[in-house]
Order: C-alpha cells, then sequence, then structure tokens
C-alpha cells in the first residue's frame, strides 16, 4: 500500500524538490493606513502598533507592524497564484496527477524573526523543500507540497519564515 501511495510522486515532481520560485515584491510599501484597518478589525488597541513613542520605550525603531498583518500582506503579490502561494502551478515542471486539483491548507509554522515597520517593503521567496502521500480520511491519497517561505524587508532583512504545507487531492465527485 504504501509503495502504491509513493509510485504517485513522479521522478519529474521529485526534481522540483529545493527549487526556488523567483523572488515576489509587494506592489507597495506598508502603509501606516494598512496597520490602522487591520487594528479595527481585530480590534487590537495595543500602544505598541499605535504610539511610536511608546514602541521606542520599548527598544523599537518606531512602531512595529502587527506580525500577522505581515503574512496577509504577502498576498498582495502580483505572482501569489492563489493557492496558497505554494499550489503545483506555482512550481515550474511540477506535473500532479491527473485530477488532482482540489487544494486545502494543511498547516503553518510561523517564525517571527525580526520586526516589519510602516514603509517597508516587503519581498517573499518560496522554496519546495519536501512532498509526500498519505492516505485520507475518505480513503483517497493525498498529496502534501512544503514549502518554505522567507519574507525579507528591503534592506533584506529576514522578518518572517515560514513553513507550509498544502494538500492536494483529486477532484471530487460534482455536488450538484
Amino acid at each position: 500500500m504504501a509503495d502504491e501511495l509513493e509510485r504517485l510522486i513522479t521522478d519529474g515532481m521529485r526534481a522540483c524538490l529545493g527549487t526556488t520560485l523567483p523572488p515576489i515584491d509587494l506592489p507597495e510599501e506598508i502603509a501606516a493606513s494598512d496597520v490602522r484597518r487591520f487594528l479595527e478589525a481585530v480590534g487590537d488597541t495595543n500602544p505598541l502598533y499605535r504610539d511610536d513613542e511608546y514602541a521606542r520605550r520599548f527598544g523599537y525603531r518606531s512602531r512595529p507592524v502587527p506580525p500577522m498583518l505581515v503574512i496577509q500582506l504577502y498576498r498582495r503579490g502580483e505572482q501569489f497564484d492563489g493557492e496558497e502561494g505554494g499550489g503545483s502551478s506555482a512550481w515550474p515542471g511540477l506535473e500532479l496527477p491527473d485530477g488532482y486539483t482540489n487544494t486545502r491548507n494543511a498547516g503553518h509554522e510561523i517564525e517571527w524573526v525580526s520586526p516589519a515597520y510602516i514603509g517597508d517593503r516587503l519581498t517573499l521567496q518560496q522554496k519546495l523543500v519536501d512532498m509526500y502521500v498519505r492516505q485520507g480520511r475518505a480513503g483517497v491519497p493525498v498529496i502534501y507540497l512544503v514549502r518554505e517561505v522567507e519574507i525579507r524587508n528591503q534592506r533584506g532583512e529576514v522578518v518572517v519564515r515560514q513553513r507550509s504545507t498544502t494538500a492536494k487531492l483529486p477532484e471530487g465527485p460534482s455536488r450538484e
């Protein structure tokens, strides 16, 4: 059974492991209005994100950008393909088996390395680091794609490292 599952991953798919996609530059710098709208939407009243003087008292150069906003901002990248940023269509040469078009988020691990600030311009880069197959709960094989993402500021400093897993399932029967 395990051999049958592993055969879903072809040599061509394995050849994509370790490949890195071109960097994706966000189209604009982080604006104070981005931060304000985010804080209003989530109900965050922490003065660290609202008051430069307050933030400086804690060692920041000015008010930092809320970390989860950084994760959301990268979706502005023009090259983001809508498949959790690492769908198979993002990786040249990664040809999934026929019918494996159903995409699910299968988890994220996020490491906050350094703060982002208003005015920063972010760039992200993705690397495909693993793929494996497991039997799904519905009895169908699921292909998992694991990628590492680094988000850097305009000075090249790493702001965030993220390890994300995407599950690819075969398209199920129509639910009309």
